[in-house]
C-alpha cells in the first residue's frame, strides 16, 4: 500500500473462496518477513474478519512457517503444514525460520512435501508427512498447442529459435548457462518471464537477444508457451535449490514442448527420460541444439502422459482424504 495511506482489508469471492488480503504499511525494502508493527496490523484486521464472518474453526494451512503469528485468529482445531520449499535456504531467509517451522510441525496434524528431496528430509522430523509431487492443469497450459491460442505481443515477433522459461527469476537461476545460450543462438531469442527478486536487475545477464518481459499473469503463460521451441528450467546447483520440485516441467509437458532442465533431483528422479539434461552452460548449449535438430515425438508423448497423471483435481483428493483423517483423529483425542 502507498505511504501513509491507512492499513485496510481488501476481500474478494472467488469460486465459492473467500479471500481477505491485509495492506500495510511499506517495509524495509527485501525483508522476508512480516515486520512487527505489522503483525499487529494484521492481527487486528484478519482477527475481526474471521470472527464475524464465521470463518472459526475448521483446518489452519500454511505453506509457510513465518505466519505462525497468525495461529490463534481462527480457533482452529486441525493443522495443515504445506512444505513445498526449503525456505530456510532461501537468500534473505529469516534467522529464526527454522525455530519457526519446528515449532509448526510440532503443530501440525499432517505435513505435506513437495518431491522426494524434501519429503526425504522432513519425514525425519513429522510422523504423518506425506509426498505431493507437482500438479499441472492440463487443459490450462494444452492451450499452448491449439491453433486459436494467441501468442501475446512481445513474444509475436521475436526471433526463433525461441528459448523460453517463465517463472521468479531470482538466485536459483544458472546466469552462467543463460548467457551461454545467448551467445551460442544469436539468430534467436532467450525469453525470460517473470518478477526479478532478491537479485540486483543491473547484475543479470544482458544482450540483443536476451528479452526480460516481467511478470506476467496466470492466463497469459500459455499463449507465451506456445512461442517457445524449447522450455528451460535453468536452475543453478545451490543450497536454494536442493529441495526444489519445479511445477513448470509438467506445465511444459502440457505445452508439448523440448524440455532443457539442470539435474534437479526430482527432475532426474521423475522426467529423466522425457527431458534433456544440462550440468554445465555447454550442455545447456549442446541440449538445447539437440532439442531443436531430433525428433522429439517419443519424448512428448511420454510427457503429456506424466501431465495427465499428475493433475491438480487428483492431487487435491488424496490431500483432502488425508485432512479428514487428520481431523477425525483429532475429534476422537
Amino acid at each position: 500500500m502507498p505511504e501513509g495511506e491507512a492499513p485496510f482489508l481488501q476481500t474478494r469471492e472467488e469460486n465459492g473462496i473467500t479471500v481477505a488480503q491485509p495492506h500495510v504499511p511499506p517495509q524495509e525494502e527485501w525483508l522476508p518477513r512480516v515486520s512487527a508493527a505489522n503483525q499487529t496490523i494484521v492481527r487486528e484486521l484478519v482477527g475481526p474478519f474471521l470472527r464475524t464472518g464465521g470463518f472459526c474453526g475448521g483446518v489452519r494451512w500454511h505453506y509457510a512457517p513465518m505466519a505462525t503469528y497468525m495461529r490463534d485468529l481462527g480457533d482452529c482445531r486441525t493443522v495443515v503444514y504445506d512444505c513445498m520449499d526449503e525456505l530456510s535456504a532461501f537468500k534473505g531467509a529469516p534467522s529464526e525460520l527454522v525455530e519457526r517451522e519446528r515449532e509448526l510441525m510440532a503443530e501440525a496434524d499432517v505435513m505435506f512435501t513437495g518431491g522426494l528431496s524434501m519429503w526425504l528430509n522432513k519425514r525425519q522430523h513429522h510422523s504423518n508427512c506425506h509426498r505431493f509431487d507437482s500438479g499441472v492443469d492440463v487443459e490450462h497450459f494444452g492451450r499452448a498447442t491449439l491453433p486459436d491460442t494467441p501468442v501475446p505481443e512481445d513474444a509475436r515477433r521475436l526471433a526463433h529459435p525461441v528459448l523460453g522459461y517463465y517463472g521468479v527469476i531470482d538466485e536459483r537461476m544458472d546466469y552462467d548457462a543463460i548467457r551461454a545460450l545467448s551467445e551460442a543462438f544469436p539468430e534467436g531469442t532467450v525469453l525470460l518471464i517473470g518478477p526479478v527478486t532478491k537479485v540486483d536487475p543491473a547484475e543479470l545477464p544482458r544482450a540483443e537477444n536476451l528479452v526480460y518481459v516481467g511478470q506476467r499473469t496466470y492466463a497469459d503463460l500459455p499463449g507465451y508457451l506456445k512461442a517457445f521451441d524449447v522450455a528451460l528450467v535453468p536452475f543453478a546447483d545451490n543450497p536454494a535449490t536442493r529441495f526444489l520440485s519445479p511445477t513448470k516441467t509438467l506445465e511444459y509437458f502440457a505445452g508439448r514442448k523440448p524440455v532443457v532442465s539442470s539435474p534437479v533431483k526430482d527432475v532426474v528422479e521423475n522426467y529423466a527420460e522425457i527431458v534433456r539434461l544440462a550440468r554445465s552452460p555447454q550442455e545447456y548449449v549442446d541440449a538445447c541444439r539437440a532439442a531443436l535438430a531430433e525428433d522429439n515425438s517419443r519424448r512428448t508423448r511420454l510427457g503429456e502422459e506424466r501431465a495427465n497423471e499428475k493433475t491438480w483435481d487428483a492431487i487435491v483428493a488424496q490431500m483432502a482424504a488425508l485432512v479428514a483423517q487428520a481431523e477425525e483423529r483429532r475429534a476422537a483425542a
